[in-house]
């Protein structure tokens, strides 16, 4: 099959699921025009508005936020308490058996001793999320396919039992991700009883500003520790929580020809740190790779070996977009 790229960012088209382009320009692209367009500040000051009077009588909490410890959920908290009013919030962490990093442990702890805020650690049952896992994995090439839709549905979940009004949650992945031309504020979940909002439709989602919001209340990077010098990824400031968890992003590769490092990459393009042919260069030269603490953690975590962790991959390799390079990895034929 031709392979082709986005003319503005490099990324791969025609293989992303649900993912639109224009005359060879992704829609993610696109969409970074359409951000120009709208009020965000008016946004905001609905927010704000939104939050006071979402208020219930004899409840606890105005709001809860799904949150990982990472930037993201770093900057939504960061930024209710400080620029919307929010008294109180409930946050729910949903957790995965993968080993967590360092990084993960600290900005986690750091992010609810700083606002003094209540913490939710639901973890399901690691029986269920091996099992899971595994199905998927040997089925679908689709490792964290349940563990994911857990992530969005128990803070919801967890709202609903306990009266709150509010559910915060980051960027509008279908705005971001070139699957939708609308910036929507509500996520689909929401319903009459709890409204879900996408943060990232209340300020113009940039991973470089989350990062910024971050960092002001203490938010550290894989590069202060020590535990994890990750490899095949274009950053060290995005999904770095647990390790295992990156497998993920990388199986992603052998199915479409992208992962994580074309994501941040084509990302930072749009944002104005990198240019296209930058970005192709590092697609180029660390999309393709596994990191090996994040294999080994995984194929721990779930009781394989690494040899058949290989042998499902093989499996599912799109042979229309890989090779198998000189190492017996797997590579994009139109980047060798």
């Amino acid at each position: 099959m031709e392979i082709r790229t986005c003319k503005e960012c490099g990324f791969i088209l025609d293989t992303r699921p649900n993912m639109k382009s224009i005359d060879g320009v992704c829609l993610s692209c696109l969409n970074k025009d359409r951000k120009n367009k709208i009020n965000w500040k008016e946004r905001q000051e609905w927010l704000t508005n939104y939050i006071k009077e979402s208020r219930r009588k004899n409840v606890e909490w105005d709001c809860i936020v799904g949150v990982s410890g990472g930037k993201d959920s770093c900057a939504i908290v960061r930024r209710l308490f400080e620029n919307h009013g929010v008294r109180k919030a409930l946050l729910v962490h949903v957790c995965d058996e993968f080993t967590p990093s360092d990084a993960g442990i600290y900005n986690l702890d750091n992010l609810v001793k700083t606002y003094d805020v209540d913490l939710i650690n639901f973890r399901c049952s690691p029986q269920r999320f091996i099992e899971e896992t595994r199905k998927s994995f040997f089925e679908e090439l689709h490792p964290l396919k349940w563990i994911e839709k857990q992530l969005y549905a128990k803070p919801l979940e967890i709202a609903e039992a306990f009266n709150v009004p509010l559910v915060f949650m980051g960027e509008n992945s279908a705005f971001e991700y070139g699957e939708s031309e609308e910036c929507e504020i509500f996520h689909p979940a929401s319903n009459e009883k709890t409204k879900v909002i996408f943060m990232g439709a209340i300020y113009p989602y940039s991973n470089l500003d989350s990062l910024e919001v971050a960092k002001k209340m203490g938010f550290k990077t894989l590069s202060d520790f020590d535990d994890w010098q990750r490899q095949g990824s274009a950053d060290d400031f995005t999904q770095i929580d647990r390790k295992g968890y990156m497998i993920q992003h990388w199986t992603k590769f052998i199915k479409f020809g992208f992962q994580r490092v074309s994501d941040m990459a084509c990302r930072l393009v749009r944002e104005g740190l990198f240019t296209k042919e930058q970005a192709i260069q590092m697609i180029k030269d660390s999309d393709y790779i596994c990191d090996p603490l994040a294999k080994k953690d995984f194929c721990r975590t779930i009781g394989i070996t690494e040899k058949e962790f290989d042998e499902v991959v093989d499996k599912f390799a799109n042979k229309e977009l890989l090779v198998k390079d000189v190492n017996g990895k797997w590579r994009r034929k139109d980047l060798l």
